[in-house]
């Protein structure tokens, strides 16, 4: 897919849907929605109240699609549980019922959160744009990438749904369950557990911190630009660079254990050009600052 973000004006809702609320972005993107949107109706669907794997479940939601509703859907079997063909299968079946269901009910605007896993995790590119053609290597980037195209035709033969898809990398932040990157070493740190490094540390990655995202989605919800967006900050760091400001914050108590890479380093990095013309005063939080604030939220949750 090689349409990138085209933008029109501002525009408004009576209904915004979340789909995926209950989880970690779900939720901090909810209370951003209250804040910005305090009139509109914010309504958040998740597991185990809806199963949108399950064709009859998410056919419930098509008295909430109507015209005048905004959906961003985050609904996704994640990474972190196993890229395996199942998860793939899983995430097709998401995406193949709210496909069909928003075929035949459109609604004003639907944001998917995709992933830059669609551009491939083995490849270098450190200038990925929206026009880099997309490499898919991984079960998990295949699926976003078949979503993204199942939902573009099905808001094409609605004729009335603005559809955009954002691409974002790795994101972290205070409520996130961890995995391999900045939450995960704080987790670990936290714990008095040794950090897992897989090779030098040395690939470079781009992180964002989860205000900064839900903040870009609530901004972009309420313009009409469509097609793919990257949602990313244009700074690449290493998980060395991570690793040391987990241990500004958290004194390891245990030494770090580095462990052979079992695929080829790769460098990541992003030109967010499109990202910056449609949202001129936009900002990203540095990661120090992120991990920063990142764990002090672990500490009060845990005290």
């Amino acid at each position: 897919m090689s349409e990138s973000a085209n933008a029109g004006g501002q525009v408004s809702f009576s209904r915004i849907v979340v789909l995926g609320s209950g989880g970690f972005i779900g939720t901090h993107l909810c209370e951003r929605l209250k804040l910005i949107a305090p009139d509109t109706e914010i309504v958040g669907r998740a597991l185990p109240a809806l199963d949108l794997t399950v064709g009859e479940q998410a056919d419930r939601l098509a008295s909430l699609f109507t015209p005048n509703t905004a959906v961003i859907s985050l609904a996704a079997i994640k990474r972190q549980l196993g890229d395996t063909l199942d998860s793939f299968t899983a995430n097709l079946k998401i995406s193949t019922n709210l496909a069909r269901l928003l075929a035949r009910h459109p609604v004003a605007r639907f944001i998917y959160l995709s992933s830059a896993a669609v551009y491939g995790e083995e490849t270098t590119d450190t200038r990925i744009t929206e026009e880099t053609a997309p490499r898919a290597a991984s079960y998990y980037g295949m699926a976003k990438l078949a979503s993204e195209l199942l939902l573009r035709k099905a808001a094409e033969q609605n004729g009335q749904t603005s559809l955009l898809c954002v691409r974002p990398p790795l994101i972290y932040g205070p409520g996130d369950q961890g995995g391999y990157g900045p939450t995960g070493f704080i987790q670990s740190a936290l714990r008095g557990e040794p950090i897992v490094l897989w090779g030098d540390g040395t690939e470079l990655r781009e992180f964002i911190y989860v205000a900064d995202a839900v903040r870009a989605l609530g901004e972009l919800l309420f313009q009409d630009c469509t097609g793919v967006l990257n949602l990313a900050s244009g700074r690449s760091h290493n998980y060395l660079d991570a690793l040391a400001a987990v241990e500004r914050c958290v004194p390891l108590r245990q030494p770090m254990t580095q462990r052979p890479r079992s695929k080829g380093k790769a460098d990541h990095g992003f030109d967010n050009a499109r990202l910056r013309a449609l949202l001129p005063s936009s900002e990203f939080t540095s990661l120090a600052e992120g991990i920063r604030l990142t764990v002090e939220a672990q500490r009060r949750a845990t005290t």
